[in-house]
């Protein structure tokens, strides 16, 4: 990368990291005056909606992808006719995405009995609060389209500070009203709001950096451009379709066999699943735009080592960060809400687990995005999503809901995992990816070992409670990530990024 898009990367990551640090605090904080005057029944309700309402975002079919991608090129040659002609584009499809999604979610409110096994004890009818849940996702689509300008201009960070005031101001407002009322509704009725105004404010924001997206004299975009941009997009469906449905069952299938309370209860987990999540991916997608910058213009030796390095960094990351998981969950969540909210080990296991899966095709999925590498692989979700629902139904009923998340990571594996690398390194590097494969068997290994030990550590720390656990978070990071250092010490990998660390450094 050159020196514009390490800076734009580094700026994106920074507001991104801080900006998920105030989400994560405010979060556990919401979460824990919402558990203690709403309790599990409204807990497992919040959680199941949003989970029917993540496979409702399928209306969007991968469009954002396609005209993002088509975006790069004319951003980086100042292209802004071009630029102009998108974001038009853009504007009519997510328009009718948000009328879309309405139509659909309208339409699933009479099935809701069939989704709940047991009707939750809460005083608010269940169809209006699904009814509230389904407005705050279709009003999202209306302005969200102008985001993409920023973004394809490497400034995420500017989305960044629009998203966390208002998450701010979300939060707090949320709190203050559960206290004053204890009315679901009413907090409902605080994300819808903010949720639009938000997205207001980024398109104005947008619309003032980008003064020519308020010229009138738009172009149409070529046949040939527009045959290609939904080219892609029909690609996109099948993989768009496949991902929603593998990252948007579980809760369904958890509410349908084991209740709604169990729901609630997973979702303290989830919570912290998802920040953590959130967190790291807004590490990691600060360098995304900035990856099709280089995917773009650059040389293919370029591109394969920055990938090289993409891939060893998340495998550094989320191996740390996974472990951490399997090793301080449960306590944490005993400290926070006590010993009936906690699951059994082997459950926390099968989430780490997931975790780390799931995380570790940042670096293939993105170069596949970036590189406009749409249409191959197009059905590898759709067969993952298909496996995960066999898996997930056949595995509960044998090992429980452990059996729900190992299905999860299964599915990954023997799906998507291997083959985005595959199609990358196939069309783009060409070059067969096995030595990627074995890099990605050796990296497990590693993070078994790092586990092992740490585990072993932890476990002969004779300190409980809220002291304990600081102590035990401080020694696992500080020996995990010298284990990891002397594991990873002679790869080229480790080399290179210490290399753009130090540049970067001179630079400041």
């Amino acid at each position: 990368m050159n020196n514009s898009r390490t800076k734009n990367s580094m700026r994106n990551m920074s507001f991104g990291a801080m900006s998920q640090i105030v989400n994560t605090i405010l979060s556990f904080v919401a979460r824990t005056v919402f558990i203690n005057i709403l309790g599990k029944e409204y807990l497992g309700v919040n959680g199941l909606f949003t989970n029917i309402l993540t496979i409702l975002s399928f209306a969007e079919l991968g469009i954002g992808n396609a005209i993002i991608f088509s975006m790069y090129k004319p951003v980086a040659n100042n292209e802004k006719e071009k630029v102009k002609a998108l974001m038009k584009l853009y504007q009519k499809s997510y328009n009718i995405i948000g009328i879309v999604v309405i139509i659909i979610g309208a339409l699933i409110t009479p099935f809701l009995g069939f989704i709940i096994k047991e009707t939750p004890n809460i005083s608010e009818n269940i169809s209006i609060i699904y009814l509230l849940f389904l407005a705050n996702t279709a009003l999202s689509y209306f302005f969200t389209y102008k985001k993409s300008i920023i973004m394809a201009h490497q400034k995420d960070y500017i989305i960044n500070i629009y998203e966390i005031a208002f998450y701010i101001v979300k939060n707090i407002l949320q709190v203050v009203f559960l206290y004053l009322t204890r009315n679901f509704i009413i907090y409902l009725l605080i994300q819808i709001i903010c949720t639009f105004v938000e997205n207001l404010a980024i398109s104005l924001k947008a619309t003032k950096d980008y003064k020519y997206l308020k010229e009138r004299n738009v172009e149409e975009i070529s046949k040939q451009e527009k045959k290609d941009i939904f080219k892609n997009v029909k690609a996109l469906v099948y993989y768009k379709f496949g991902s929603v449905v593998l990252n948007g069952t579980d809760n369904i299938i958890i509410s349908s066999m084991l209740g709604v309370a169990t729901v609630g209860i997973v979702s303290n987990y989830s919570l912290i699943l998802t920040a953590a999540t959130s967190l790291l991916s807004k590490l990691l997608n600060g360098i995304t735009s900035s990856v099709g910058n280089l995917n773009a213009v650059g040389e293919t030796e370029t591109k394969e080592k920055t990938f090289k390095e993409l891939f060893f960094t998340t495998t550094w990351i989320f191996g740390f960060c996974s472990i951490g998981l399997a090793l301080f969950l449960n306590e944490f969540i005993m400290i926070w809400l006590g010993n009936e909210y906690l699951l059994d080990y082997m459950v926390v296991i099968a989430l780490a687990l997931h975790f780390y899966i799931n995380g570790m095709q940042f670096a293939g999925y993105t170069y596949r995005t970036t590189m406009g590498l749409f249409n191959e692989g197009k059905y590898t979700a759709i067969i993952a999503a298909i496996l995960n629902i066999a898996l997930s139904i056949i595995l509960c009923k044998i090992i429980g809901l452990a059996g729900i998340f190992f299905a999860t990571s299964i599915s990954r594996l023997v799906t998507t995992t291997w083959f985005d690398p595959y199609i990358v390194y196939k069309y783009n590097f060409k070059k067969k990816p096995y030595r990627y494969y074995a890099q990605y068997f050796v990296n497990f290994i590693k993070i078994a070992i790092v586990y092992t030990i740490s585990y072993f550590i932890l476990k002969n720390i004779p300190i409980d409670g809220i002291k304990g656990f600081v102590i035990k978070l401080i020694i696992y990071t500080i020996t995990s990530n010298i284990i990891f250092a002397i594991l990873f010490a002679n790869t080229k990998e480790f080399k290179g990024v210490i290399e753009r660390l130090k540049g970067i450094v001179k630079r400041t």
